[in-house]
């Protein structure tokens, strides 16, 4: 049995990719909340082959990770050929200048430093994707606005 929402499209997967259990399972609630599919990552070692295996829409990726850090996973990832057009969006810790233009070399969408809400979060991936998965608001006419034909007067 899956951990996704099954009323998710496929297209609305999202793998995250952080060794903090915790924060894991915090951003994978929050954002299948959200109408979003999550691939929970752990390991560091693991992330590329699940990566594979699931095809995300989008990649979020911690920085400081033990035994590889985001760094080599992100070169990993834009270097194949088969994964190279996932975004990769960076979320971490670190805050150095020096670690966001390394991120942003090697092929980082963007980068949010932690800690980062998850309406922040949704929102930099809407913006990586160029979509909003918020419905748009139905549609009044200025009647219902202030109760009046022609709206304040």
């Amino acid at each position: 049995m899956s951990d996704v929402p099954q009323n998710a499209p496929p297209e609305h997967l999202v793998c995250y990719v952080d060794d903090e259990v915790n924060l894991l399972g915090v951003v994978k609630r929050g954002l299948e909340r959200r109408g979003w599919k999550v691939e929970a990552i752990g390991d560091p070692f693991d992330a590329l082959r699940k990566i594979r295996k699931a095809m995300p829409r989008v990649v979020v990726l911690d920085l400081l990770m033990p035994g590889m850090d985001g760094f080599q996973v992100l070169r990993a990832v834009k270097s194949s050929q088969d994964l190279a057009s996932i975004p990769v969006i960076i979320g971490s810790a670190r805050d150095s200048q020096k670690d966001k233009e390394m991120a942003f070399s090697l092929g980082a969408a963007a980068f949010l430093v932690k800690p980062f809400g998850i309406k922040e979060l949704v929102l930099t991936i809407e913006s990586v994707l160029g979509q909003s998965m918020i419905p748009p608001p139905e549609r009044t006419d200025s009647s219902d606005v202030f109760g009046r034909p022609g709206g304040a007067g």
